[in-house]
């Protein structure tokens, strides 16, 4: 099994040149033939990817959330064939960039999706350009198609319609238009289940807690539970009004700074969410799983897009910046009854990444692992040592315990351990480690089988349905 740069031994800095030689012999993803898996079991699983959008894993509770915000997935983190992964990092900033890297299990700056849609030319609403997935990746949905999975795909977000190039694979693929709201993604999918051939590949991407924040949003009980004396009506009166996006712009260009009872209510409205898509959809999931008999033996991933700032940096929502509250998002997977993999802990605490999902249910499935796939097989308990996140223009380094990223106002150097809430940056005084970590994160670029590339360009035309909605999530002025 190859190794992961170890960058930083403990209490001193390594020398850059041996650092760069050990990720040169130790991470090269450019071996000749395919990587090994498992042998194949005499009966494949099917496999289950749940998506939340904007779930950050410093909220759900089995990640040690003290609130009641997410009791199925907590329920399915409790399983006793589940593993929780407690550094698991994405590798975009929103929705479209992570996603890419999640079904083609490749880093952002090797499929370059990072764009939404720009406008064509002035004074023609309905018309943009938006980058597309190439189809010349193989994606996870097409690579198990290819080998008798009956695959399928409902995804509630506009950034990933087929004509993106995100409906790669999927005998079947719906978007918001097919499937208009959880409730009936949710049925859709279980639809879809009660009549597949097994084993199946589906992927479900739920809204989530994504912002903005209307009423409808919220778990109402909760608010009423975890509550404080805050007048929302004035506040939105004042101009603080969580239930649009315009107040996203605001906050982050630094129009509109909110107090600190302001940023307990974002942040309890978010929390709220959270049980509401919990409680009503996840769980409704689990429960049609359960009945229509497929939960035992379903290989069954719960994980998110990215998460949403909520004040921690004085920001809101993201795509704008690589914080933990951002890049960190649950991972859980619970294996078919009796399969979790021997050696495998309940919790994993090295890090791992987006891209390793691909590799892992290949080998679990009994694939080869294609060698142009940088991401590794978590199933074996081993894990890569340290995660790579993009932005357009910037990027973050997460590596034993330390983090890097590199802001367009400069860089900015954390010790996770010590600082989770990455308030003290230490570039200033830590000069070599600095250099060190750049120096790795160029080894890790260079050291792929498929290099760097721009993702291509398309012309859509949107209907004005689209148009709103991506106006209202803050994805268009």
């Amino acid at each position: 099994m190859r190794q992961a740069p170890a960058a930083l031994a403990s209490g001193r800095v390594l020398a850059a040149g041996l650092v760069l030689a050990a990720l040169a012999a130790g991470t090269a993803c450019g071996r000749s033939g395919s990587r090994p898996a498992p042998a194949a079991t005499a009966e494949r699983p099917s496999v289950l990817i749940v998506v939340v959008d904007a779930l950050r894993a410093d909220r759900v509770g089995a990640y040690g959330y003290p609130l009641e915000t997410t009791p199925t997935i907590d329920q399915i983190a409790a399983d006793p064939d589940a593993v929780l992964f407690r550094h698991h990092y994405v590798q975009g900033t929103w929705t479209k960039t992570s996603t890419a890297s999640l079904f083609t299990g490749l880093f952002a700056f090797q499929h370059g999706v990072m764009e939404g849609h720009e406008p064509a030319e002035e004074g023609q609403e309905r018309f943009f350009t938006t980058q597309v997935l190439d189809g010349s990746f193989e994606t996870m949905a097409e690579r198990l198609k290819g080998v008798g999975f009956t695959t399928f795909g409902v995804s509630k977000s506009h950034h990933l319609r087929p004509e993106y190039g995100f409906a790669q694979g999927f005998e079947e693929y719906f978007g918001p238009k097919e499937a208009s709201s959880e409730g009936k993604r949710v049925d859709r999918v279980l639809e879809i289940v009660s009549r597949a051939e097994p084993p199946f590949f589906g992927y479900l991407h739920l809204a989530g807690p994504h912002h903005p924040y209307p009423p409808s949003s919220r778990d109402e009980a909760f608010m009423q539970r975890h509550g404080f004396a805050y007048d929302e009506k004035a506040r939105i009166a004042a101009g603080v009004n969580f239930h649009t996006h315009e107040v996203k712009d605001r906050i982050n260009t630094g129009g509109l700074r909110l107090t600190p009872d302001d940023a307990r209510f974002l942040n309890l409205v978010y929390d709220a969410a959270t049980r509401r898509v919990d409680e009503k959809f996840v769980s409704e999931l689990v429960s049609g799983l359960k009945r229509l008999g497929v939960y035992d033996n379903t290989l069954l991933i719960v994980t998110a897009d990215h998460g949403e700032e909520l004040y921690d940096h004085a920001g809101y929502a993201h795509g704008h910046a690589l914080w933990e509250e951002v890049i960190h998002v649950p991972l859980i997977v619970k294996f078919p009854r009796g399969r979790r993999p021997p050696g495998l802990p309940r919790e994993v605490e090295f890090v791992t990444r987006a891209i390793d999902v691909y590799p892992s249910i290949l080998a679990f499935a009994g694939q080869r692992i294609p060698p142009e796939l940088p991401g590794e097989n978590l199933f074996d308990g081993t894990g890569p040592r340290f995660a790579l996140s993009e932005r357009k223009g910037e990027w973050a380094l997460i590596t034993d315990g330390y983090k890097l990223i590199e802001a367009a106002s400069g860089p900015l150097l954390f010790e996770l351990a010590k600082d989770p809430g990455e308030q003290t940056n230490l570039a200033p005084v830590e000069v070599e480690r600095l250099a060190l970590l750049r120096l790795v994160t160029d080894g890790i670029r260079h050291d792929v089988v498929l290099q760097p590339r721009e993702a291509d360009w398309i012309g859509t035309e949107l209907d004005r349905e689209d148009v709103e909605a991506l106006k209202g999530l803050g994805y268009m002025r």
